[in-house]
C-alpha cells in the first residue's frame, strides 16, 4: 500500500496539470455584440451586402479578419449542395487586381429536408461557419490568378480537398474563432439533421471537433 502512495500522488499531480492546461470553451455574447452592432457596422460593412438575419454573425466574423475590411463581398441566399460556400465572383479572379476583386458567399436557405442549414445552428456556430468561409476569401485575396486556379483544382480530388479545407480550418482557429468553428463542426457532425453520408464526408474533409479543441489548447498553452 505504501508503494502505491507516490504513484497516486504523481497521477493526481498529472491530472491537475492537465486540468490547468485545458482551455475552457468560450461563447460569444450575442447580446453584447448586438449593442455594439453600430460600431461593427461602421468598421466592417464597407463594400459588403448581406441578409439581415445574419448581419451580426457576419460582422462579428469579419471583425476577426481585418484583411477583408475593404474587400467587396456579397453574401446571398442560394440553393447549393452544402450549407454555405465562398468563391471569387465570375471573372473577378481573372481580370482584376487583388485589391479590386469581388467575392460571393452563398448561403443555403432554410429547408425542410435533411439539408444542414445555417439557421438551425447557434449564434456561436454561425460565426464559426462564416469565419471558415471568410478565411477562404482571405486565402484567395493573397493569391495570383494562377494561385486561385490552383485552389480550384484542389477540389478535383478528395485528398487535396481535405488538405485544403483543413488548412482553412487552421486559419480560422488562428484568427481567434476556434471555439466558434468547434461549435459549427460539432453541430454539423453530431447534432444536425444531416444524413449519415453527409456527416461522414464532413468528418473526413474538415477538422473534427476533438481536433479543433486540441489545436486551440495547443495554441493557447504555447
Amino acid at each position: 500500500m505504501k508503494e502505491l502512495i507516490p504513484i497516486l500522488c504523481i497521477a493526481l499531480l498529472a491530472f491537475n496539470l492537465r486540468a490547468q492546461t485545458t482551455v475552457q470553451h468560450r461563447d460569444l455574447d450575442s447580446v453584447f455584440l448586438e449593442q455594439a452592432k453600430d460600431e461593427l457596422t461602421a468598421q466592417y460593412s464597407a463594400n459588403k451586402s448581406y441578409p439581415k438575419q445574419y448581419e451580426l454573425a457576419i460582422l462579428t466574423a469579419l471583425s476577426h479578419i481585418p484583411e477583408l475590411e475593404s474587400t467587396c463581398i456579397v453574401f446571398k441566399m442560394s440553393k447549393i449542395n452544402t450549407s454555405l460556400n465562398a468563391r471569387p465572383k465570375f471573372g473577378s479572379g481573372l481580370f482584376r487586381r487583388k485589391h479590386k476583386r469581388k467575392y460571393v458567399v452563398r448561403i443555403q436557405p432554410p429547408a425542410e429536408d435533411s439539408t444542414v442549414t445555417l439557421d438551425q445552428a447557434s449564434f456561436n456556430a454561425q460565426v464559426g461557419a462564416f469565419g471558415h468561409e471568410l478565411n477562404h476569401l482571405k486565402d484567395y485575396s493573397s493569391r495570383s490568378f494562377f494561385g486561385i486556379l490552383g485552389r480550384g483544382l484542389a477540389y478535383m480530388t478528395s485528398k487535396s480537398k481535405e488538405k485544403y479545407e483543413k488548412e482553412i480550418d487552421q486559419m480560422t482557429i488562428e484568427c481567434g474563432l476556434g471555439w466558434q468553428l468547434y461549435d459549427w463542426s460539432k453541430f454539423v457532425v453530431d447534432d444536425s439533421i444531416g444524413t449519415r453520408k453527409y456527416k461522414a464526408f464532413k468528418r473526413k474533409t474538415y477538422l473534427e471537433p476533438y481536433e479543433i479543441k486540441g489545436i486551440i489548447n495547443s495554441l493557447e498553452n504555447d
